[in-house]
């Protein structure tokens, strides 16, 4: 895959994940739904995953939001799939949030 692939997805990726923890603050859980939708709409039509949430690139060749992204839902996968539920996008959002850094440290402490 083109280097240049990469880092589109990777900025889009990490623009879908400050509007998401926006919407987040916001408690706007159906927007953020709608706008992580469009996110893994954008990784199917760049075969990082199939249209069934199988990861098809390996995320270690990914740039660092896009690859977090992929082992949140390879986790997710593997944690509700074991328990026979179906997986939706506000798991693998929350599952990706708590992965990312900046988020853990600065915005979910303000939660409580």
């Amino acid at each position: 895959m083109e280097q240049r692939t990469f880092e589109f997805v990777e900025r889009e990726v990490e623009q879908t994940l400050w509007q998401c923890i926006e919407l987040k603050i916001e408690e706007d859980y159906v927007g953020m739904g709608r706008l992580f939708a469009k996110l893994l709409a954008l990784l199917q039509q760049h075969r990082f995953i199939s249209p069934t949430l199988k990861i098809i690139e390996n995320p270690q060749h990914c740039l660092s939001e896009t690859a977090i992204l992929l082992e949140s839902l390879e986790e997710t996968q593997k944690r509700y799939c074991s328990r026979g539920k179906l997986l939706t996008h506000r798991q693998i959002l929350n599952v990706w949030l708590r992965k990312n850094e900046r988020y853990k440290r600065e915005i979910l402490p303000n939660f409580f």
